[in-house]
């Protein structure tokens, strides 16, 4: 990889061509402006980052959020510029984008399909700076969120896609989300194509994240999001003074981004592909259900099979679930008990849906996870690996119930995906319904309104002053 990836074969360390994906990023990201970029790009932005306000907002009385609000406290100041959503703390810009970053994953509900959690990593970021530096121009807010996710998405396909990346153990969200991060607060403050490319190389020389937490459940994952907003804002600080970072980070041929994290499956020339022509923002997706992606198609099947046939518990014999080895590894806990777990666990999913007709928030929180009959019904799921699936296959489902009937159900595009899409109007009911979890009902129309509204005058500060107004709880 190494051959693919060098301008030529000069020792480590050696002076190299500017002229390489990393300064390319950075030259996309310092020139975006707004009026270039097509209506229906910027008008998705704005689904987005209500989406993603929506889910931060319900993620507010989490453990995930208490515990991080209370750890803020001990190495933070309490009285900072920037808010902590949906509540009357505030802190420093660091410390919100770290803080909102692991609230906005913490019920799963956040965007998936960018560098996995790509909305969860920019927005907090992208707000926080706003807040920090007085930013009344909806204009600049809207451009780094379309930065930071076309920069986030890229780092991924240059590291050779979802699967081959965090197949190696790593999790995208933070070793990508960094990157993302980093250009969309380099936007906000406006930096050059110079500083930019320092931002980046600053973040991407010390961004991280593991895949450890599918052996226990542990909150470890959300910290990644938030740990990776708080990357990449504060590399971008550290550039505007003038703290230089590499310039090749992503390409260099020795301790470079793709020869150090990535193996032979990466594609250093998709991180150019289209590069200010198409933006990757349009690949994300927006989550129907309360869980991991990887149990959302499933989830469509089992619901619709459940409302056609009027199926109960007690109705159903097994359930066989035929997937690929990635899923079978990644979903395929038998036994859940935490959240987390829970929403990584397609037998969970598959079995509370079966029971409750539901896979929203409830579902997936302790009432159902300790629940007996969910909890039977588990133990009649089996995930068999079918070597015909490839690693981005959705499962086949097979039910069997009690009288002999066999159900069998597959759906290749999840709802919520970019080519199955939610409407507009289904994204703003999900919202609303998160949102009023954290927000006085006044405020949730109010951030609604402004963050449909932006750039227009005044849009910013209502929806950052509606963050703010949270209900009495």
């Amino acid at each position: 990889m190494a051959d693919q990836l060098a301008t030529d074969q000069r020792e480590p360390g050696s002076q190299q061509s500017e002229h390489g994906p990393s300064m390319a990023l950075a030259g996309f990201v310092a020139d975006l402006e707004l009026s270039r970029v097509p209506d229906d790009v910027v008008a998705y932005a704005r689904v987005l980052t209500l989406d993603l306000l929506g889910a931060a907002l319900a993620g507010v009385e989490t453990d995930e959020a208490r515990s991080m609000i209370s750890a803020a406290q001990g190495f933070a100041p309490t009285d900072g510029p920037c808010a902590i959503w949906g509540t009357p703390h505030t802190t420093t810009a660091a410390a919100a984008a770290l803080v909102n970053g692991v609230i906005a994953h913490a019920q799963e509900l956040d965007d998936f399909g960018g560098a996995d959690h790509s909305g969860a990593v920019v927005i907090p970021a992208v707000l926080a700076i706003a807040e920090a530096e007085g930013v009344t121009d909806g204009t600049r807010v809207l451009e780094a969120v379309i930065a930071g996710y076309d920069v986030a998405l890229r780092v991924l396909e240059g590291a050779g896609g979802y699967r081959a990346h965090n197949g190696l153990g790593w999790h995208s969200t933070g070793t990508c989300g960094s990157f993302g991060a980093a250009a969309a607060a380099a936007r906000m403050l406006g930096l050059d194509a110079e500083k930019t490319a320092w931002a980046l190389g600053i973040a991407g020389s010390f961004t991280g994240g593991v895949w450890a937490f599918l052996a226990d459940g542990s909150m470890s994952k959300r910290y990644h999001t938030g740990r990776a907003a708080e990357i990449g804002l504060t590399a971008a600080y550290m550039a505007r003074a003038g703290f230089t970072g590499p310039t090749r980070v992503l390409d260099a041929t020795y301790g470079g981004y793709l020869t150090t994290y990535c193996d032979e499956r990466a594609r250093p020339e998709a991180i150019t592909e289209g590069l200010g022509r198409e933006y990757r923002i349009m690949k994300s997706g927006i989550k129907p259900y309360a869980a991991c992606r990887g149990l959302h198609a499933a989830l469509d099947v089992v619901l619709r099979l459940k409302g056609e046939h009027g199926l109960t518990a007690d109705d159903i014999d097994r359930v066989d679930l035929r997937c690929s080895a990635a899923n079978k590894l990644s979903i395929g806990d038998p036994d859940p008990t935490t959240r987390l777990a829970a929403q990584m666990s397609l037998p969970y999913g598959v079995a509370v849906g079966l029971v409750t007709g539901r896979a929203s928030l409830a579902e997936f929180e302790d009432r159902w996870i300790n629940d007996a009959e969910v909890r039977a019904l588990m133990g009649r799921v089996t995930m068999t690996v079918d070597p015909e699936q490839d690693e981005y296959s959705e499962p086949v489902i097979e039910i069997f119930t009690t009288d002999g009937t066999r159900l069998e159900g597959h759906e290749p595009v999840g709802l919520g995906d970019p080519l199955n899409p939610l409407t507009t109007e289904q994204v703003a009911a999900k919202y609303r319904e998160l949102a009023v979890r954290a927000l006085t009902a006044e405020a949730v129309q109010d951030l609604e309104a402004a963050v449909f509204a932006l750039p227009a005058h005044d849009s910013l500060p209502t929806l950052l002053a509606a963050l703010r107004r949270a209900n009495s709880r």
